[in-house]
This record gives C-alpha cells, sequence and structure tokens, in this order.
C-alpha cells in the first residue's frame, strides 16, 4: 500500500486566499480602513514552531500577549474561536473563505483593536477558526502588511515591520542580495520571475506554510522536464475545515530564482483552490514556504514597492559556482 504523508503544517497554517461575507446588513470592515499608525520601525522578537513557522506576541485590547502566526499567504487576519470565546468578543457575519482545500464558511467576531507594539489595526471583524487547525491563537494575515514592509531575519530570531513608501531603499542593501520585482495579485506578492529548466513560474512567498506546494500544472512542468529527483509518492494536505485534499510529494532537482539555483526542494503538488481563487490555475505556479525561506539569512517583502529581497549567507558566491540545497550551500550545478 501507498504511503500517505499528512503534513502538518498545513493542517496548522492553511492559507487563505479570500474571505466573503454571506449576505447580511452589516457591513464588513474593508482593507482600506486598516489603519496607518507605525510611527517608527517595530522590531519584534519571534518564536519557531515545530513548523519552522513564525509566531509574534499579539495584544487584544488590553488583553494578552497571545501567539499569532505571520501567514503572508492569508488575506486576512484570523482569530482562533477559543480566544474569541475566552475574550467574550460579539460574533459578526459569516465568511466565506478560500483554503487549500476549498471554500469553507466560517462565524467572524468582532475585534476592537489589534496590535503588535505600535502596529495596530482599526475594529475589524475577524474570521474564526480553530485553534487546533491554525496551530496558534491567531493568524496575522496581509491585510496587516499592505503599505509597510516586513524583514525576516533567520540570523537574530528577530521580525522588523515598518512604513515603507514608494521608491524607499530597501533594508537589506548587500551587493550580493537578489532584488526581485514583485507583482500583487489579492495582497499577495508574486514572483514571475522563477524558472524550472527555463521555463517561468510564479512564486507566493508564504510564511505560513512549512513546506512548499505547487500546483499541477508546475507539476506537469516537473514531470515532462524530468525535475524530479525521487518518484511522487501520495501525501495529503489539510485545510481548515477538517478537510483533506489528495497531493504528490517529490525532491525538486532545482528551481531557478534571480540566477540563484535553489536545490532538493521537497514540494506537494495539489488540485488546490487556492491557486484557482488567485488565478494560477492553468501556469505553473508554488508556495514558497518556510523550508526554502531558511535557505536565506533574510528576507525582505515590502508590499509598499512590491519588492522581495533575499539576503544569501555571508560565505555564499555566485562567482564559485554555489547553489543552495537542503538548508545549506554547496558546490557545483545538479544534473
Amino acid at each position: 500500500m501507498a504511503r500517505k504523508t499528512m503534513f502538518a503544517a498545513l493542517f496548522a497554517a492553511p492559507l487563505l486566499v479570500g474571505a466573503t461575507a454571506e449576505p447580511s446588513a452589516e457591513p464588513v470592515a474593508e482593507a482600506a480602513d486598516i489603519a496607518e499608525t507605525i510611527a517608527a520601525p517595530l522590531i519584534q522578537p519571534f518564536d519557531i514552531d515545530a513548523s519552522r513557522r513564525m509566531a509574534v506576541p499579539v495584544m487584544i485590547g488590553m488583553e494578552g500577549p497571545f501567539p499569532f502566526l505571520v501567514d503572508t499567504g492569508a488575506e486576512r487576519t484570523v482569530i482562533s474561536r477559543e480566544l474569541a470565546d475566552r475574550l467574550s468578543l460579539s460574533e459578526g457575519q459569516r465568511l466565506r473563505l478560500a483554503t487549500i482545500s476549498g471554500p469553507v464558511t466560517t462565524p467572524s467576531y468582532r475585534v476592537a483593536a489589534l496590535a503588535m507594539t505600535n502596529l495596530t489595526l482599526a475594529p475589524f471583524e475577524a474570521p474564526a477558526l480553530h485553534g487546533s487547525n491554525i496551530g496558534a491563537a491567531g493568524l496575522l494575515g496581509v491585510d496587516m502588511l499592505q503599505g509597510r514592509r516586513v524583514l525576516v531575519d533567520f540570523r537574530k530570531d528577530e521580525m522588523r515591520i515598518s512604513e515603507s513608501r514608494p521608491k524607499s531603499r530597501p533594508i537589506i542593501r548587500d551587493d550580493d542580495a537578489i532584488v526581485v520585482t514583485a507583482r500583487n495579485r489579492v495582497g499577495r506578492l508574486i514572483l514571475s520571475n522563477a524558472r524550472i529548466d527555463g521555463k517561468r513560474v510564479d512564486v507566493i512567498v508564504d510564511t505560513g506554510a512549512q513546506t512548499s506546494i505547487g500546483n499541477m500544472a508546475m507539476m506537469r512542468l516537473v514531470q515532462a522536464r524530468k525535475q524530479n529527483r525521487f518518484a511522487f509518492e501520495p501525501a495529503e494536505l489539510t485545510g481548515v475545515n477538517g478537510n483533506t485534499i489528495t497531493a504528490q510529494r517529490t525532491v525538486l532537482r532545482r528551481v531557478e530564482i534571480e540566477g540563484i539555483d535553489v536545490n532538493d526542494l521537497t514540494v506537494s503538488f495539489a488540485d488546490s483552490h487556492a491557486f484557482r481563487v488567485l488565478g494560477l490555475a492553468d501556469r505553473p505556479a508554488m508556495l514558497l514556504g518556510m523550508d526554502a525561506l531558511h535557505l536565506f539569512d533574510r528576507v525582505e517583502l515590502d508590499y509598499a514597492n512590491r519588492r522581495i529581497i533575499f539576503d544569501l549567507p555571508d560565505d555564499f558566491s555566485r562567482s564559485a559556482g554555489q547553489r543552495l540545497a537542503s538548508g545549506q550551500f554547496v558546490r557545483g550545478r545538479s544534473s
């Protein structure tokens, strides 16, 4: 019998790619209502959970702090049902969310104030999910990040969030850093210049996922170009509602990001509803998870300038023909 693999990180941090209210007389706060309250950079230490995702302390009103995962793949900031009940928050409209396993309708709760040091959201309605499914008290989505930039520093184990404006100078200015211009779709920064065997692949940086996920178009590309290092094996991806979708897992020989080879990257391929909502079902695309991001020293996501910067390890050299692989870099190129 084929062995099935459960990806716990995807169970704990599902991609939320949309939040649509069911018919109701009460309006829902829009992303444009988010308060721009940062006056100075916020430097916030984060904890790495068992799936290597980032959790930061968050205050809700005068209560907390509570651990929220930073999820650049989630459109909306989410609260766990257990925490909403504990804080006796008022229930709002039922919202329809698009997740990796399909659409799900969930209650929401009115959050009067959510803050991380001096970063604050105006009152909003947060979709509510079971804490056992999201693996934390909540998720910080891209609604909190628009018009700002996020610096994830894996060397110092800290995250820095600051205001950003068009044409702002980047924080990472190393000569060997990879600077990538991205496009914004539904709040996500999408890279369009990654390649597999010369073929373009759309890439979304997803700090809420432990491992990387590709769509079926990307799987067909990998098969056609023989870029899977091992045979595909069955896997399961579990969404926020507990439903699973089947997937196929393998290790990619090489994916190129702006001239840098990332080798031996584990990817699960699935016909996920998330890619359809983002309009990426018919072209090769993938969610780049924390397993890949940890290969770099720092990663900067600038939403105001639609820019992502990958800071290479200090002793990495492009001219030496090195490549990033399995958490470290090695010399030479894969066959």
